[in-house]
């Protein structure tokens, strides 16, 4: 049977880079704040970052969309902030969701995707505009880099060529040394 994409909403492609913060506003929920401003006024967010942060932690299947804790948001609850069982949690919760598995199916796999790769994939399947795209992509790259940060084993950046390219212009080659400086 063939596999079909999500429909993705512009609101579905998450716009909250900060697990902690999203952990914030389950565990918020999960004491019994059910508006954005109990949430916001219980976690010190405001607002805006509040709605930012449910529409992940739906997005990621910790809440339900009637905003309540999942079985997977009440796991993530069960594990200690910052811990191994946490970043798993995370790591589950991103695997699992159908939206996450659409726009960015690569994202905690060994080899980084690109900011412009990722931006891309969202722009096509969301319909949200380029820049706006790559601004979402940034996001759900620091999610990477948030989880997999303690893996000393897997690059957290963008994949890096593994040899010069003979071809590169010399300005761009002096220009590369600058920035690694």
């Amino acid at each position: 049977m063939p596999r079909s994409t999500p429909d993705i909403e512009s609101s579905d492609v998450p716009q909250a880079p900060n697990l902690a913060r999203i952990r914030c506003v389950v565990t918020a929920v999960a004491d019994g704040a059910s508006t954005i401003e109990q949430i916001a006024e219980e976690t010190d967010i405001s607002s805006r970052h509040v709605g930012y942060a449910i529409r992940a932690a739906q997005t990621l299947g910790l809440l339900d969309k009637s905003r309540a804790p999942t079985p997977l948001g009440r796991k993530l609850l069960d594990t200690d902030q910052e811990s191994e069982e946490e970043r798993q949690a995370f790591c589950t919760s991103i695997e699992e969701s159908a939206i996450m598995k659409a726009i960015a199916p690569a994202l905690l796999s060994s080899r980084a995707p690109t900011k412009k790769t990722l931006g891309a994939r969202i722009e096509k399947l969301s319909g949200l505009s380029k820049a706006t795209a790559e601004h979402r992509a940034s996001d759900l790259l620091a999610w990477r880099e948030q989880l997999l940060e303690h893996r000393l084993d897997l690059p957290l950046g963008p994949p890096q060529p593994s040899e010069p390219s003979e071809q590169s212009a010399p300005s761009e080659q002096s220009e590369s040394k600058t920035d690694g400086e």
